[in-house]
């Protein structure tokens, strides 16, 4: 048998332990067995063909010549019926590691299973299949699968570094290709996110739902975007929040748009200008592929809070007219001379943020509101920059882990700590040991991001009176 035992009670038919084939008598013993229950063990001749009586022996005196079996009795003849597979995965494992199917199996079982005995049957099982009455709890716990029109981000890793990050739309039929293999969507419909796939050439890659960030690092672009760490700094500049309304000139991509379109909730709104037909067109376009994507995986609706115009911002004033906003958001190219017709717009206090991508484009910034005199006061002028760090388990070229050194210690330092326990007294254990067995790599990635733009602060004042 050798490593047999802990796998007997998954078996659907007898599996005999013979004596004198090696294994002590104690261990061929029922009552000692990992595995044993009262009534599912019983002694059998090795000539015997059927379940008859003859032969038994007491549970703790084996007898030589005997072979001992999982052989459950039968119903009629008293004890706990025999228990079906289903079942017996329900003794081992607890209900809420069960999966969908499982839970689906217990419930299609056949009515002929269900017999007089089967209440001795849910007395002896731990874990009942069937949901308590009045209770019914989803067996994901309200994880939503992969499903056709859902975005997929597939990740493939090579020890600390990214080698691939790809995403794509769910569709029947379609095909995930890379350079480490083709993957079918009709293989990941109906997973879970977050699990690893292997592909046609045997590389395992990890497929996840993309959050925002990833969706607009990853979305097909015409110009530039604004970077999430850009974009979430504009976001605490303008300290936009539910019920806001904001003014945008620059569409661009959308990268920014869609931030404040979270940001402003369902009870605001935000008004998008884009001056080109082609980067509004995109816009457009990756704002509505985000929202399809997020009702299939979120099973509700990304609010409907933008409106894309394609039109020059200093021309637009019929178009807002009437409207105050809460903050104004800029990416163009020269501000200041859209500044003087938006600016009346803009709620007393409110914050204009300002995305420039050179710093001779701020000095003509603050140059054009000087010049104009409007009441608009420089507060901030930041670059942000964010430093990737690589923190693992030093290991070497040939994949095994590195041992721990100790550090060197000279002769003034061990004089120096006898005399410190020497101080402290004899017989105190030292309880200061290193908590980490391997040593650890911790240094700044080699791959950086770059600068993106520098993120101008302005604020609507009143001027003093005279």
């Amino acid at each position: 048998m050798r490593l047999l035992l802990p796998f007997c009670i998954l078996q659907s038919r007898p599996v005999f332990l013979k004596h004198g084939s090696g294994i002590p008598d104690s261990c061929c013993c029922p009552s000692l067995l990992p595995f044993h229950r009262p009534g599912l063990v019983k002694m059998r001749t090795a000539s015997s063909g059927g379940d008859g009586d003859g032969g038994e022996g007491e549970a703790g005196d084996p007898v030589p010549g005997k072979i001992w079996s999982l052989w459950s009795r039968r119903p009629g003849q008293g004890g706990p019926p025999p228990l079906s597979p289903l079942e017996r995965v329900c003794n081992l494992i607890p209900r809420q590691m069960l999966s969908r199917e499982v839970l689906q199996l217990s419930e299609r079982q056949p009515a002929g299973q269900q017999q007089a005995g089967d209440g001795d049957t849910r007395r002896h099982c731990r874990h009942t299949l069937q949901p308590a009455p009045g209770l019914r709890l989803p067996p994901t716990a309200g994880q939503v699968s992969f499903q056709a029109g859902d975005l997929v981000l597939a990740e493939f890793r090579r020890r600390h570094r990214l080698e691939l990050q790809k995403m794509a739309l769910l569709v029947p039929g379609g095909e995930l290709h890379s350079k480490w293999g083709m993957l079918a969507h009709q293989q990941i419909l109906g997973h879970l996110p977050g699990q690893m796939f292997r592909t046609s050439t045997g590389s395992e890659l990890v497929l996840r739902r993309p959050t925002l960030e990833d969706y607009v690092l990853l979305m097909k672009r015409g110009p530039a975007i604004s970077y999430p760490k850009d974009a979430t700094t504009m976001l605490m500049m303008m300290d936009v929040g539910d019920g806001d309304s904001v003014l945008e000139s620059g569409s661009g991509s959308g990268a920014m748009t869609l931030f404040l379109s979270r940001a402003v909730g369902r009870s605001g709104h935000v008004y998008s200008f884009e001056v080109r037909k082609d980067h509004h067109e995109r816009a457009k376009r990756n704002y509505q592929c985000w929202r399809n994507a997020y009702e299939v995986a979120r099973e509700k609706e990304w609010p409907n809070n933008v409106d894309f115009i394609n039109k020059d911002i200093v021309l637009a004033t019929d178009d807002i007219q009437g409207t105050m906003f809460d903050a104004i958001s800029l990416d163009m190219l020269s501000p200041q001379l859209a500044l003087p017709a938006i600016h009346a717009h803009l709620k007393q206090g409110g914050v204009c943020a300002v995305y420039l991508a050179n710093i001779t484009q701020v000095i003509d910034l603050l140059e054009g509101i000087r010049s104009a005199g409007m009441p608009l006061a420089c507060e901030k002028i930041l670059e942000v920059v964010h430093r990737d760090w690589l923190v693992a388990p030093a290991v070497r070229k040939d994949g095994s882990t590195a041992p721990q050194v100790e550090p060197q210690r000279n002769v003034d330092d061990l004089a120096h700590e006898e005399e410190n326990d020497a101080a402290q007294g004899h017989g105190e254990e030292d309880d200061t040991k290193y908590f980490c067995t391997v040593p650890y790599v911790a240094r700044p990635h080699h791959e950086q991001v770059s600068h993106t733009a520098f993120l101008t602060k302005l604020r609507k004042l009143k001027p003093a009176l005279q």
